[in-house]
């Protein structure tokens, strides 16, 4: 076993590589608090490297305590020995910065790829299964079907290789957490993360399928969630399956996967596990996103896989809010026993998702909005023609006319959503806006995640006055110019001059409401673009709302703080306050306390983020490149002490350089791990509170989560 007291001296020397050296003092007397001898050894490490000026001699030194550590113990530390070997293998290609992972059959290392200068993740197989031929053979196996999958969501191959007995391949580096991570911290998902995360994992899956790649290992430790691009990345396949007559090393017979996430077919070891597997265990992974926990519950692993053999896991729907009933049903059909009662495919599993999210997926469901709208405009106009038809056999034919588009609505909006939808929910998707449409629209028929409701008041009126004027002025235009036409004994002469002036009542107040309401806006900072999305922009949700002067400007839902940006460490800490001062009397003093904790935090990572611009701006890929460049010409050029000096100070230029390019991504992921804290707080917090105003006292389960994740963010930020 691995000596625990070199765990905690690597741990503690990890965490101080990563601060700045002005901190490091103060972090290591409350870290080593208890133990004076542990501190001087870590300190030692530590002036190793500030004398070398080079984490590759740091890390060297690490490696030596560790041999002398190994002289003296039973079994060697693994991870280390792997370590040495991999930076022994391939150190002149790659510099070895860190583990990220290890798994049963080797671990992976984040590592500077020297010629691309890239972080790439390097996964290593363990000497002993490389030994067995069975063990080098899935391990092959892993890098080939990863190689031939090309997608944005599955983490890609980049080479493949052996040297000196180490077996390795080169995958794209993935920083961010797992999706396990994200929900030890905060629990569960919100609707909408939890909709694109499942989305976006069905089409990878769509795209492994395609290549008869069957996963079936679909597990929240298995998917990577990408901090650049928020995207959900699918990783992983060493156990998966592919369509092959000669696959003999996956079709054993056993079962092979996660008990938590299996299929009722993977548990029986049936042969013929197919597509339909990884829908289930990804339903499985939906459930515990949404509900924060697993379908079936047991101690033990043979409890969990009975249960999922014997009987469906507890519905969904009451442990989701309303607006997620949809989703929970397309999470539910997925965990049915029998395969053929499932989604059939992934590109079915995505279509259906994205209808529970309120955007139609499918092609002809794709056409249905605004059609109800539409058809009762177009029997409205026809109607009243027909009413002024002088002839009642001109007046039949016109009513004719009228029916035709409403009976083809009816007829299509049957045809292509009938078998899968009550007619209730087809009428109500049928008479949604179009999602280019901003105006008035009744609030039972529009999309669940709309923004109209959000929308300042003086925006609200704006396009409400917009909305009567696009009806009201052309409808008093008609009638006006009828009864002019046509005068009427039994109507006043007044009429039309009132009609009148009703349309310039309309015109008028429609621009001094727009009037009114672009000053408000300008007031507040928004730009021209921000200030006509505002007012008359569409409130279906997009990227052009998630600027942070027009997300400020939306009002929270009812009773809630404003949702802050993931991705916004100063907007976390804002939303967290908030709640803070919203939070029962029950749960006052960990709130306060979640207070404190988010304001320091968000501080910590204001702080990183300016080294991080200093890193970046000093020691940026262009600065690499100017130094290769002089460097190479300097060589190139005939010799002389005063070339071979310069060049000597131009390397010690590139080493340094690059020293603080592992620096910045050190800080990075650092920086990104105290963020993913501060989402786990306001995630938590939000529950406490919303447990506690349920019931009235301070909820046990949910305030240990807090405790939890506080007393983490506390060790971070030390």
């Amino acid at each position: 076993m691995t000596d625990p007291h070199w765990q905690r001296v690597k741990a503690i020397f990890a965490e101080a590589m990563e601060r700045p050296p002005h901190e490091r003092a103060g972090w290591l007397d409350a870290a080593c608090a208890d133990d004076p001898s542990l501190r001087a050894e870590v300190v030692s490490l530590l002036d190793v490297g500030q004398d070398s000026a080079s984490l590759p001699r740091a890390r060297a030194a690490v490696a030596a305590a560790a041999r002398g550590l190994v002289a003296s113990a039973n079994a060697p530390p693994t991870e280390s020995v792997l370590q040495r070997m991999l930076e022994t293998a391939l150190g002149l290609q790659y510099e070895i910065v860190r583990p990220l992972g290890e798994g049963g059959m080797g671990a992976v290392y984040l590592a500077r790829e020297r010629a691309l200068e890239r972080f790439v993740a390097i996964k290593v197989l363990r000497p002993e299964l490389a030994e067995a031929g069975v063990g080098r053979e899935r391990f092959r196996r892993e890098a080939r079907i990863a190689a031939q999958l090309s997608h944005p969501g599955i983490v890609p191959l980049h080479t493949f290789g052996e040297v000196g007995g180490l077996w390795y391949f080169v995958m794209g580096y993935v920083r961010g957490p797992s999706l396990a991570e994200r929900l030890r911290l905060e629990g569960s998902m919100s609707f909408d993360d939890a909709r694109r995360v499942l989305g976006e994992l069905a089409e990878a899956l769509e795209c492994a399928h395609r290549s008869g790649v069957v996963h079936r290992d679909i597990k929240p430790a298995n998917v990577l969630l990408d901090a650049d691009s928020g995207r959900a990345v699918l990783a992983d396949f060493g156990i998966a399956q592919l369509r092959e007559p000669d696959d003999d090393l996956t079709a054993s017979g056993m079962a092979i996967g996660t008990p938590q996430y299996m299929s009722p077919e993977q548990v029986l070891g049936e042969r013929t596990v197919d597509e339909r597997s990884d829908i289930y265990s990804l339903g499985a992974l939906g459930y515990r996103v949404l509900s924060g926990r697993e379908p079936f519950d047991g101690q033990h692993a043979t409890q969990v896989m009975r249960q999922r053999l014997l009987r469906d896991p507890p519905p969904l729907a009451p442990l989701v809010p309303a607006s997620a009933a949809p989703l929970a049903a397309v999470v539910m059909r997925c965990l049915a026993r029998d395969p053929a009662l499932r989604w059939q495919s992934a590109r079915d599993l995505r279509a259906a998702l994205e209808r529970a999210s309120g955007g139609e997926a499918a092609a002809p469901l794709r056409e249905l909005p605004a059609f109800g709208a539409y058809a009762m405009l177009w029997a409205a106009l026809w109607t009243v023609l027909a009413l002024r038809a002088s002839h009642s056999s001109d007046r039949l034919l016109l009513l004719l006319v009228a029916l035709v588009v409403p009976l083809g609505f009816g007829l299509h909006a049957w045809n292509v959503g009938g078998d899968e939808l009550p007619l209730r929910e087809l009428a109500r998707l049928s008479f949604r806006p179009s999602e280019w449409w901003g105006m008035w629209w009744p609030a039972s028929l529009r999309r669940p995640s709309d923004l109209y409701a959000r929308l300042p008041r003086v925006a609200r009126l704006v396009r409400i006055a917009l909305s009567a004027l696009i009806a009201g002025l052309p409808t008093s235009i008609l009638l006006r110019g009828w009864i002019e036409a046509s005068p009427h004994a039994w109507l006043p002469a007044l009429v039309p001059r009132v009609l009148s002036v009703v349309e310039w009542g309309l015109i008028a107040s429609s621009a001094l409401a727009i009037a009114v309401a672009a000053g408000w806006a300008r007031a507040r900072g928004a730009s021209v673009s921000e200030t006509l999305r505002l007012l008359f922009g569409s409130t279906a949700p997009s990227m052009g709302w998630s600027s942070p002067r027009l997300s400020g400007m939306l009002r929270p839902r009812a009773g809630q703080v404003r949702a802050p940006r993931a991705d916004d460490a100063a907007d976390l800490a804002r939303a967290i306050c908030e709640t803070v001062a919203l939070a029962p009397a029950s749960v006052a003093e960990p709130a306060r306390d979640a207070g404190r904790v988010a304001r320091d935090l968000a501080a910590r990572i204001e702080a990183t983020d300016v080294e991080i611009t200093a890193l970046s701006r000093h020691g940026g890929v262009s600065e690499l490149d100017r130094l290769v460049a002089q460097l190479d010409a300097l060589e190139s050029a005939p010799g002389g002490d005063e070339r071979d000096e310069l060049a000597a100070l131009m390397r010690r230029q590139l080493d340094v350089v690059q020293r603080m390019r592992v620096r910045c991504e050190m800080l990075t992921a650092h920086r990104g791990r105290m963020l993913e804290l501060l989402r786990g707080i306001w995630r938590r917090l939000t529950l406490v509170r919303d447990v506690a105003a349920e019931k009235g006292d301070l909820p046990s389960a949910q305030s240990e989560h807090l405790d939890a994740v506080l007393a983490e963010a506390r060790q971070v930020r030390q």
